[in-house]
């Protein structure tokens, strides 16, 4: 069914658990799928592979904000994805979605983390696109609209997508809901 859409939920825990993953989050559509946040480690290969979910149909990443329960797997992700695409198991680009914070702090880390072989593949294949809140990106065919959640603990960004039965999908990161997000979660 191609308008069919499946949540799958990686991860529930917080930035120190220990009995579960942390939090994270995949839309599948199709053979397609959107990762939001990619939890603390390499444990995100694990939490994939338990829900068989390939890598080769990862090409958008949503990254709420910069705590390392969030964004350190977005960094095996990148790892992952750039040595399938020197094996030739991956086609197409992979594109993280973040603020601007989100995206200096995952450029930092890999280029003071990865081998440059890996580094090599920023800005060519994989791509660090910063969103301001209010724009909007495509991914998986649907229109995701990013927005300031307005968080007083880090710069946070949540996002709302229309999916295709017309119901609406909030993600307002790892906070409590705030009034001034009513506009978006209404």
């Amino acid at each position: 069914m191609e308008n069919s859409m499946k949540l799958i939920m990686l991860g529930t825990g917080n930035a120190a658990t220990v009995a579960c993953y942390n939090t994270c989050f995949a839309l599948c559509r199709e053979d397609k799928y959107f990762l939001v946040d990619a939890g603390g480690g390499n444990g995100i290969l694990s939490q994939l592979q338990k829900a068989h979910i390939p890598l080769s149909g990862i090409h958008e990443i949503f990254v709420t904000h910069a705590h390392t329960d969030h964004i350190l797997g977005v960094i095996w992700m990148i790892r992952m994805v750039a040595q399938a695409i020197q094996k030739g198991e991956y086609q197409g680009e992979l594109r993280i979605y973040g603020h601007d914070k989100v995206v200096q702090v995952l450029d930092w880390i890999c280029r003071m983390t990865l081998p440059k072989k890996i580094v090599a593949r920023l800005g060519e294949d994989i791509l660090l696109c910063e969103v301001k809140s209010g724009e909007k990106f495509q991914a998986i065919g649907l229109e995701v609209e990013c927005f300031d959640i307005a968080s007083t603990k880090e710069k946070q960004f949540g996002f709302r997508t229309c999916l295709p039965d017309g119901q609406s999908l909030v993600c307002l990161g790892d906070e409590p809901y705030n009034a001034c997000n009513r506009m978006y979660v209404e």
